[in-house]
């Protein structure tokens, strides 16, 4: 079976959300993962809500949520109700906390508080009684099998996920060197998975433009790779080579979580952070690209198109770029 493809959303305008959604699933993608950024964005949940009720088939999921801004239970009744809004179609997405979290001021989830959360999620979503504080069993309405993804950067989480996930949303970058890296980290947590959890699927991001212009296509990411590059080297910077370790630095130094859009961050992004964490030009070029990551391990590819030009990329690339890989 050859490389699927999955759809990054953001819930900037609700409606267009739902349509785009259509879009995906009318064109082949496996999946749609809505962002949650509440602070700048619609609600994720009403927006998948929406999207469900006008789609069919496409499975759809938060990408992601985090245990740090909700609780467990609340979590878990609101997937479970999701899932039965969609006829058994939502996956849940789940990671450690980004941009909100830490406008806000709060940390980011620690490894046994993910591993918590994945554990008791899946539990309440099953409807099994669940050890909320000691001498607190909590159980609720519940009782639907969603599979669980998380996204996973670093090399604890990356081994943990493939301990206990479903599924492993990865944000690394698609050069060779960082999949293998992050292959070896989940081959480890591999090694002690359950049998009963099955095979795990593995999903690697990468922002796409699509472009009859290389430069323009290429140029045209560089705002939204900020975001993307920050929130993977704020986990370890053990996967970037010597050599780029000052540019990612100052990146991490003067990104602003506030403004994650921001275009003052253009300058911050070099080539190395570019080309690790983007698929660009023209679409015989993003053909071959695509073929060369799928030649290393991919077998499941989240795109990201940038905010300007976003459905022409996506259009482009469902209508010119997929057909190949059927």
């Amino acid at each position: 079976m050859g490389i699927k493809f999955s759809l990054h959303l953001v819930p900037d305008d609700i409606q267009l959300l739902s349509k785009r959604t259509k879009f995906a699933e009318e064109h082949g993608f496996e999946q749609v993962w809505v962002a949650e950024s509440h602070l700048t964005c619609r609600d994720h949940n009403v927006a998948m809500a929406v999207a469900i009720q006008n789609t069919d088939n496409i499975t759809i999921g938060p990408g992601v949520t985090n245990p740090v801004l909700h609780d467990d239970s609340v979590s878990a009744s609101a997937i479970a109700t999701l899932d039965e809004l969609s006829g058994g179609r939502v996956v849940f997405g789940i990671g450690s906390g980004d941009t909100p979290v830490y406008t806000l001021g709060k940390k980011m989830a620690r490894l046994a508080t993910m591993r918590n959360s994945i554990n008791r999620i899946r539990a309440f979503t099953r409807g099994e009684e669940v050890e909320y504080e000691p001498g607190v069993n909590v159980k609720i309405w519940s009782e639907r099998n969603i599979p669980i993804y998380t996204s996973a950067e670093g090399p604890k989480t990356l081994a943990m996920s493939a301990e206990l996930a479903d599924g492993i949303i990865v944000g690394s970058g698609v050069y060779k060197e960082t999949i293998d890296w992050v292959h070896k980290y989940i081959d480890e947590g591999r090694d002690v998975r359950s049998s009963d959890l099955g095979p795990i699927d593995v999903i690697f991001g990468a922002v796409i433009s699509i472009d009859n212009d290389s430069h323009a296509a290429r140029e045209r990411v560089r705002a939204r790779v900020a975001n993307r590059a920050h929130h993977n080297f704020r986990m370890t910077l053990d996967s970037v080579p010597q050599q780029h370790h000052a540019e990612i630095q100052n990146l991490l130094d003067n990104f602003d979580v506030s403004n994650w859009r921001s275009p003052k961050h253009v300058p911050l992004i070099t080539d190395y952070i570019l080309d690790r964490f983007t698929i660009t030009g023209t679409v015989d070029e993003v053909v071959e690209r695509i073929k060369e990551i799928e030649g290393f391990g991919v077998k499941n590819l989240m795109i990201d198109p940038p905010m300007p030009g976003f459905d022409e990329s996506l259009e482009a690339f469902a209508k010119e770029v997929m057909p190949q890989f059927a």
